[in-house]
């Protein structure tokens, strides 16, 4: 009974080792991905800023202006090389002398199947990190860029997760004067140019009617006087 109870305790954990594995997203290279490019907008802030089904947030209000959004100016990740012109988004803060870290997070409308882009940091003692969460705010993955003062991926490289299924609805970018720019994702609710061309056939023909409605109800008014 003992034996069968070990073999059945055993399977559970191992299923359940299973589905843990299984709700992990995998690290992206940007394959297959549409680009999404926030306004030139030079923001500096805690956002929100929203572009394009993605909204922009970050937890430095402050330091040095607070998190940069859709920068166009220069930004160093010194030793890790520098930035300038393409628009970007950064964290322009790292860990404080009480160990407090800040982060920058993009959620989306609609949960997407991948997201990610070019990506630059400075080393820092504590973990530089980029994270995919879930609707119900569940980690499906995280992967560690630097951490004690030393690079652990190769900085200024396109770093992000995909899923089998739309199941990222947030992607956290932690410490380490973090940057993004170049971004592409994977399932980005926002009309195709063809479809905004419809809505504005659709906004211009609402218009008609409504002036021809009204040069109706002048000539009715003209009869009735």
């Amino acid at each position: 009974m003992k034996f069968r109870n070990a073999l059945i305790s055993g399977a559970a954990i191992a299923a359940a080792m299973l589905g843990a594995s299984m709700a992990q997203a995998a690290v992206w290279n940007g394959a297959g991905g549409s680009s999404w490019t926030p306004p030139s907008s030079n923001y500096f802030g805690p956002g929100p800023q929203t572009s394009g089904g993605v909204t922009w947030s970050s937890t430095n209000a402050s330091n040095q202006g607070g998190s940069v959004y859709g920068y166009t100016g220069g930004y160093g990740f010194p030793p890790n090389g520098s930035w300038s012109g393409v628009p970007m988004e950064g964290l322009n803060d790292s860990t404080d002398a009480y160990g407090v870290t800040d982060s920058m997070t993009f959620s989306f409308a609609h949960p997407v199947s991948a997201f990610g882009g070019e990506i630059n940091w400075v080393p820092t003692n504590a973990p530089v990190t980029i994270s995919a969460y879930d609707s119900a705010n569940t980690l499906l993955d995280t992967l560690t860029l630097a951490a004690g003062g030393a690079n652990l991926q190769s900085p200024d490289a396109f770093y992000g997760f995909i899923e089998g299924s739309p199941d990222i609805a947030k992607f956290v970018l932690t410490d380490g004067y973090v940057g993004i720019r170049n971004v592409e994702a994977i399932g980005l609710a926002v009309p195709e140019p063809s479809t905004w061309g419809m809505m504005l056939l659709g906004f211009l023909g609402l218009g008609a009617v409504v002036r021809a409605h009204r040069r109706a109800d002048r000539k009715l008014d003209a009869l009735r006087a």
